[in-house]
């Protein structure tokens, strides 16, 4: 008897299916119904962007799915009668790319970057490779091999063929993200023709291959990204946001050096954090218990700590009285960097403590260069097998059948990369804005 579809409606692709005679699909299934998967319904897809953009309460969950539905459609465009080991894997491996990301997501990163680096992609496969883990179970039980070369999909640590549909400058991540999260905002300029782009895909030993007849599409598709990360991921009220929740957990772990305990004791968040700190590191099975619900509820309590800043720092994010900013050109930086102990001063004189109340912040947006991920540093268990990237660049077939990349086939992919954009900005409270102003008119840097 034949077992029924499971079916999510969902408002970027429609339908998302899978086939329970399937036995990719069942496997799949089981990872969708883990712990660890489930949790994502718990972590906001844009973390801080929801107080600037009141639609973007979407989480991480649908955008796994939604990955996982773009990577296959581009598997079988690219390679109808390829490897079905294959293709499970890069499914598996788009469906699990983001389950290491913690609580705040991408804020969360730049809020503990004075005590450690995080890197949720690293988190994801260290996770993946816990023995003891329901993940690793699901897979294993499916094939042997299959753990370790979903991390090597999601790592980039091996050159295959089909590693750039999970990761490269044109992948199923980046093809959800764009449409979900311009949707969810309410962004106009967010579309882009990705059916004609599935429809003209190919590949060889190097990745995927992009027919001439969708260059237009993917012309579009470079554009909405670099709108998308100017208007929504660098907002400057993100931004001051996440400046905001760094100071947070800056002052967090200031405290806790001097022997305050009493900022750990705020339930999950707080073990987390106490380890943090202790350890220098971010433990993976401690990571993924603590999801957005727990951040918050720490948040709520530190506002009532007895430390004034804590409880000032944490008021200020639940009100959104965020950090106001100021947009400072490049060519003043250098003299922002000479003057900065009189801006201190400026805020020590109104009660402000410059490490906490004062900060650069500064955003690069480039519109179109090479992809060259970093390595995950949690992984030693995968074998180095090359020492490039395989599918640096987006590839185009001519007319002639010469594949050439992008930059070389379209004048305005050329154009974009001489495009990049930084953006550089001084974060102060909102009570000292008048004063910081008059202080930066001073040094004659205009604002």
């Amino acid at each position: 008897m034949k077992r029924r579809e499971k079916l999510f409606r969902d408002p970027v692709h429609n339908v998302i299916h899978f086939d329970m005679d399937d036995e990719v699909d069942r496997m799949l299934f089981s990872l969708i119904d883990t712990d660890v998967v489930q949790r994502l319904r718990r972590v906001c897809q844009l973390g801080l962007a929801g107080f600037v953009y009141h639609g973007a309460e979407h989480s991480r969950f649908g955008h796994s799915l939604g990955t996982q539905h773009v990577a296959c459609r581009i598997f079988d465009s690219a390679c109808p009668s390829g490897d079905p080991f294959e293709r499970a894997v890069t499914r598996a491996a788009a469906l699990l790319h983001d389950v290491g990301h913690a609580a705040f997501s991408h804020a969360f990163e730049s809020g503990i970057s004075s005590i450690c680096r995080f890197d949720h992609e690293a988190m994801t496969c260290a996770h993946i490779m816990r023995e003891d883990g329901e993940v690793f179970h699901i897979l294993h039980d499916f094939d042997p091999r299959m753990p370790e070369c979903v991390v090597q999909c999601i790592a980039q640590e091996t050159h295959a063929w089909y590693h750039p549909i999970i990761s490269s400058q044109l992948d199923a991540d980046r093809m959800d993200y764009i449409l979900r999260d311009g949707y969810m905002t309410g962004i106009k300029n967010y579309l882009f023709d990705i059916e004609r782009i599935l429809e003209m895909l190919d590949c060889d030993c190097d990745g995927i291959i992009v027919g001439y007849r969708a260059i237009h599409a993917v012309e579009t598709y470079l554009i909405s990204r670099y709108h998308m990360y100017s208007q929504v991921y660098h907002h400057k009220t993100v931004r001051g946001a996440e400046k905001l929740l760094e100071a947070i957990f800056r002052r967090v772990a200031d405290l806790a050096a001097s022997g305050d305990s009493s900022v750990f004791e705020v339930g999950r968040m707080g073990m987390l954090f106490k380890d943090i700190v202790s350890n220098r590191r971010v433990d993976p099975k401690l990571c993924l218990s603590v999801h957005d619900a727990h951040a918050w509820a720490a948040i709520d309590l530190w506002k009532d700590s007895k430390d004034r800043i804590l409880s000032e720092l944490a008021s200020q994010l639940l009100s959104r009285q965020f950090f106001k900013t100021f947009e400072i050109p490049d060519v003043y930086l250098p003299v922002l960097r000479a003057h900065w102990s009189s801006l201190e001063d400026v805020l020590r004189a109104r009660g402000y403590d410059p490490r906490y109340y004062l900060a650069l912040d500064t955003t690069v947006n480039r519109a179109f260069a090479p992809y060259t991920p970093e390595r995950a540093p949690l992984l030693p268990f995968v074998e180095v097998q090359h020492t490039g990237h395989v599918n640096a660049d987006i590839r185009i077939r001519q007319p002639s059948g010469e594949v050439v990349s992008i930059q070389d086939a379209s004048p305005i992919v050329d154009m974009l990369t001489r495009i990049n954009t930084q953006v550089a900005r001084l974060c102060v409270p909102a009570a000292v804005r008048d004063e910081v102003y008059a202080a930066l008119k001073a040094m004659r840097i205009p604002v």
